[in-house]
């Protein structure tokens, strides 16, 4: 729990409402950034006594063909199972670093699920690796980071 007092000639004159951290998603992505994202939770998470949720989400592909029932599922099987293995990874560092953690597989847009499930399951914070978008990529489609820290409705740690 954080909280701030000012004080003046030993008087206490404020006493602001502390800010509590209960519940801490970590958005990840198998990238080393992702990897740093996890090692921070694990430090600011259980000394304050906070839930850590690892999420990954596995984004849809809209199929550009007219033969929707001849499509083969196999893109989103193996991006599926791309999906499992990083959180799988992600948990097993979380765990070596002696932190307990629930892991979730998503689907869809992937800034909109993170704030998404921020939002369902009452997050008080969003930890996340930044992604080396640059130039004029970022300039026209932005950063999962980016969009993540502007829809969120809790404060979002991006970190590099």
């Amino acid at each position: 729990m954080l909280s701030h007092h000012v004080v003046r000639e030993g008087r206490v004159l404020s006493s602001p409402e502390a800010v509590e951290i209960k519940t801490i998603l970590v958005a990840v992505d198998g990238s080393e950034h992702s990897d740093k994202a996890v090692k921070y939770a694990c430090a600011i998470g259980p000394p304050l006594g906070a839930e850590l949720i690892l999420l990954h989400v596995v984004p849809m592909l809209v199929s550009a063909t007219p033969y929707h029932d001849t499509v083969s599922d196999q893109p989103f099987l193996a991006l599926q199972k791309v999906g499992e293995d990083i959180l799988a990874r992600a948990k097993s560092l979380a765990e070596s670093l002696g932190c307990t953690v629930t892991d979730l597989l998503s689907y869809g847009d992937p800034a909109s699920r993170i704030v998404e499930v921020a939002s369902e399951r009452g997050a008080d914070l969003i930890i996340m690796g930044s992604r080396g978008v640059s130039g004029f990529k970022r300039l026209f489609v932005g950063s999962i980071s980016d969009k993540v820290s502007k829809d969120a409705g809790c404060p979002v740690m991006i970190v590099r």
